[in-house]
């Protein structure tokens, strides 16, 4: 018998009281649910069978006849696209692992007609590169063939859509009248909501200030609370300009979240109105795959199994992917550990190839963005536009920014620089790797040898490929020397234990570098004479009437190496040379204290965007949730560089229509530990502990460093919780932490799966994470979000406030940690029938005058509390009031 003559068994694990236990279902459609103690040691009546174990370790023969293969091998191959999107959760319950073991089954069923096309095209691929390896999985392609189809009835109107919104009154022109009467009326807005649509006068405010900001072109700065429904109160004004005007919009966001509700849903909404309209996405390039890096793929050898797992998995994405975006390889289970070399790097594209026919998902991209009526894009795109002249998105007529409280950051680490080893490594791999001692990289020699075969122009051409070549080898000690010459000055500087980790300040060059400006003198000079040698080679290979077949890439890829070491020239004579007091120079360390980068940044983002806007004549339109601390703009309206201009920016808040004072509690103890207090996180985590065992709402805690969570972390253990894998107990809050590095995405995923959570989130939850409901009913704030004193760019800007007269601290730092916490605050509320409790623990609300700034950008006032049992009966006589049922 060989695997898969008796089936193919899906199996997942019931966190049984007492002793775990495996449940499996036959996915031939058996409704038999059978109990298998373990994968690696099955009952007999299993031989034969193919099993499927959740999120297994990898494949294995068990005992000559029976396969135990992971859930993610399943995927890979018949929902490429869906792979790694599985929910492990544990299940306490038995009827939970029947329902997903049969939600399961029907996920395949929904699949196999797929894969009867597209697997059986593939399979004489995928069976030549599974050969010869063991386990033989081979076996698993057959028993997919042989699986039988769904009957009709089990996916019946699993395709069915429903109706299609009724189209009432067209879009109206650009008059902000008309805007807001539209958006305020049954037949405009509503049609496309249809039964149910109650118009937001906030939200018809919105587009009427809007209209007139598009209109009038004049730039807009309004701050949008949550519930307004901003995006389509820009939407239909931007709209009606692209479709009435014949103008061409772009809006850029931060996230992509607020991307995918624009395209996925805001849009698709307005779509009968819309006629040719057309909309795009565009994202960076290393968010598509390049034609160069999926041939590069294709033809990697395979190594071993898991190497050729992962091409398999790769041949069945390629089947389905459309756009070839990175986001769906995302957690993929088998090509995720090969995401940079599928997309990272420096430019792939290959000049013939990619830029002609429609396999370079790369240019594909770019055409569709440069068709589009409406384009939608992030930040840094943006602002990569912008610092490129306007060559990547075309012109357009219309710009809004939402998310704007993030354009500022972003403005400034796209225009910083940054340099280390990682520089000639690029380097190097353009030029198909450095060569020996004395040798030449290989593509500068390969070019050489092909050139000289075209008599004597080629001759020339190819001499001056091998002196390139030459010239670019002798760059890489001499930056190696330098490299070294930089940490060794910095070495005292780096371990000054009042620096701390992360990066340092370099304050006066001349100062801090002297064995390095020695070093950088024969380096810089190296640096010009390559970029000379590739300008003199490429003019040489471009004369050249006909090129040999095939080495166009390796062109190419030469220029590209000569591109960036012309930039790396530049970049290191700034940062050792050029004073420049608008930019601050800094250090930074490993976790060992070895000097990871030197770089530089932008000590302001306002006159850098207030020289775009004023050169480019855009007057855009600003909107987010947080721009004004109380009734002030200025500070937002100077990071955005939207000050000293005529006409001047307009200003205006749009408020939220939620009620908070009856969806919210905000309480302050009326004494606590000081944030700097040796004890404070471990009394954090003691609040967080009395709120999660007494309470029994999913709560978050909120942190500006890790060692503050870290020490929580340690007091919620302590009482009795655990993080998911550690043998939790049924019906006990599961631990989840954030680590550093680690992206947030994915456990936000695994708070809103898990019933009962606690979550220790920092910066990136601070913003950006939505969790509507009872998916969070508890937010405890450990302190006021103010930026770090001692991180380089915060003193430099602090430097720079002082020098103008003003006080840095209450006139920046106060102002942005504002800002920083009414984002916090909004997660917490996201709908209008959503309940909450905020626990503020910084007693600084009340202790210090600046608290007061805060206190008026709060929607709410807070209460104050004395001690734990006190705060205990607040929040449950809230919750009891509310009428809000519990998770427990």
């Amino acid at each position: 018998m060989k695997p898969g003559d008796n089936g193919l068994i899906l199996l997942r694990r019931w966190e049984r009281p007492g002793r775990p236990l495996y449940l499996g279902l036959d996915l031939a459609g058996s409704e038999r649910i059978l109990e298998v103690p373990s994968p690696r040691q099955p009952p007999a009546e299993l031989g034969g069978a193919i099993l499927v174990a959740g999120d297994s370790s990898p494949e294995i023969l068990l005992d000559g006849t029976t396969l135990l293969i992971s859930e993610g091998l399943l995927w890979s191959l018949v929902d490429p696209l869906g792979a790694g999107r599985e929910d492990f959760a544990s299940h306490f319950e038995r009827h939970e692992v029947e329902a997903a073991l049969r939600g399961l089954r029907t996920r395949l069923w929904e699949r196999l007609p797929w894969w009867r096309e597209q697997g059986r095209a593939e399979a004489p691929h995928l069976r030549r590169l599974l050969d010869g390896f063991q386990p033989d999985l081979t076996s698993l392609l057959s028993c997919l063939d042989r699986l039988p189809g769904p009957k009709a009835e089990r996916v019946a109107g699993s395709g069915d859509s429903g109706p299609a919104p009724a189209v009432g009154d067209p879009l109206p022109d650009l008059v902000p009248a008309a805007i807001h009467a539209w958006l305020a009326s049954p037949a405009g807005l509503g049609s496309v909501y249809g039964v149910g649509f109650a118009p937001r006068v906030e939200q018809a405010d919105m587009g009427q200030v809007v209209a007139k900001a598009l209109a009038g072109h004049n730039p807009l700065l309004i701050e949008s609370g949550t519930g307004v429904g901003k995006t389509l109160a820009y939407l239909v004004p931007l709209l009606a300009g692209v479709i009435g005007m014949g103008k061409r919009a772009v809006v850029a966001t931060h996230t992509r979240a607020l991307q995918s509700q624009l395209l996925d849903k805001d849009l698709p909404r307005l779509q009968p109105l819309l006629g040719e309209t057309r909309c795009a996405l565009l994202m960076g390039r290393r968010n598509y795959l390049c034609l160069r890096q999926r041939r590069s793929f294709l033809t990697r050898p395979c190594e071993d199994l898991q190497d050729a797992l992962a091409r398999a998995a790769f041949r069945m994405w390629l089947r389905a992917t459309v756009y070839g975006l990175r986001e769906e390889l995302e957690g993929h289970p088998l090509l995720q550990p090969f995401l940079p070399e599928l997309f990272d790097g420096p430019e792939p594209c290959i000049p013939g190839d990619c830029y002609e026919g429609g396999e370079c998902y790369v240019q594909g991209a770019r055409r569709r963005a440069r068709t589009a009526d409406l384009l939608v894009v992030n930040h840094s795109l943006l602002m990569n536009d912008l610092k490129m002249g306007r060559t990547i998105l075309g012109e357009f007529d219309y710009l809004v920014v939402d998310e704007a409280h993030r354009l500022p950051q972003v403005a400034l680490d796209t225009h910083g620089l940054s340099c280390g080893r990682w520089r000639m490594t690029e380097i190097g791999d353009l030029l198909g790797g450095w060569g020996s001692a004395g040798g030449l990289p290989a593509r500068p020699a390969l070019l050489a040898g092909r050139l000289r075969e075209l008599g004597p122009e080629g001759a020339h051409a190819g001499d001056a490929a091998e002196n390139l070549g030459r010239l670019a080898q002798e760059c890489r000690p001499l930056f190696q020397t330098w490299w070294r010459a930089v940490g060794e000055d910095l070495q005292v500087l780096l371990r000054d234990p009042g620096q701390g980790r992360g990066r340092t300040r370099i304050k006066d060059k001349a100062d801090t570098f002297g064995t390095a400006l020695s070093a950088v003198g024969p380096l810089l000079e190296k640096l010009a004479e390559t970029v000379v040698a590739g300008s003199r080679f490429a003019v040489l290979a471009g004369a050249l009437a006909e090129l040999p077949a095939g080495i166009q890439d390796d062109l190419g890829q030469v220029g590209q190496a000569c591109q960036l070491l012309d930039k790396l020239q530049v970049d290191i004579h700034f940062l050792m040379r050029d004073p420049d007091e608008r930019w601050v120079t800094w250090a930074e360390t490993t976790a060992a204290g070895s000097l990871k980068a030197l770089g530089a940044t932008l000590v302001e983002s306002g006159e850098l965007l207030r020289e775009y806007w004023l050169g480019t004549d855009l007057q855009p339109v600003m909107t987010s949730a947080t721009l004004a601390v109380g009734e002030d703009f200025s500070h937002m309206l100077g990071e955005l560089g939207l000050t000293r201009r005529r006409p001047a920016a307009v200003t205006c808040t749009s408020p939220s229509p939620f009620d908070y004072h009856r969806q919210v509690l905000v309480l302050t103890p009326e004494r606590f530990l000081a944030p700097d207090a040796a004890g404070f996180g471990r009394e954090v985590g003691s609040v967080l502990a009395a709120l999660v065992h007494h309470i029994g709402r999913k709560t978050m805690g909120l942190f500006t460093s890790y060692r503050h969570l870290g020490q929580a972390q340690q007091v919620l253990e302590e009482s009795g919780l655990e993080q998911p894998g550690s043998g939790s107990v049924p019906g006990r809050p599961v631990l989840l932490r954030q680590v550093s590095g680690a992206p947030a995405a994915p456990l936000a995923t695994a708070f809103r799966r898990y019933r009962h959570a606690v979550l220790l989130g920092t910066a990136s939850f601070w913003e950006g994470v939505d969790f509507p409901g009872t998916d969070l009913e508890v937010l405890v704030v450990s302190k006021l979000p103010f930026l770090v004193p001692a991180d380089p760019w915060v003193q430099a800007r602090c430097d720079l406030v002082s020098a103008r007269g003003e006080n840095p601290f209450t006139d920046f730092m106060v102002r942005d940690a504002v800002l920083r916490l009414k984002q916090g605050f909004g997660r917490l509320i996201r709908r209008p029938e959503d309940r909450g409790v905020v626990v503020i623990l910084d007693t600084r609300l009340h202790t210090k005058n600046y608290g007061a700034t805060f206190l008026a950008s709060m929607p709410v006032m807070p209460r104050s509390f004395g001690d734990q049992e006190e705060l205990i009966a607040r929040v449950g006589d809230f919750f009891q009031q509310s009428g809000t049922p519990g998770e427990g």
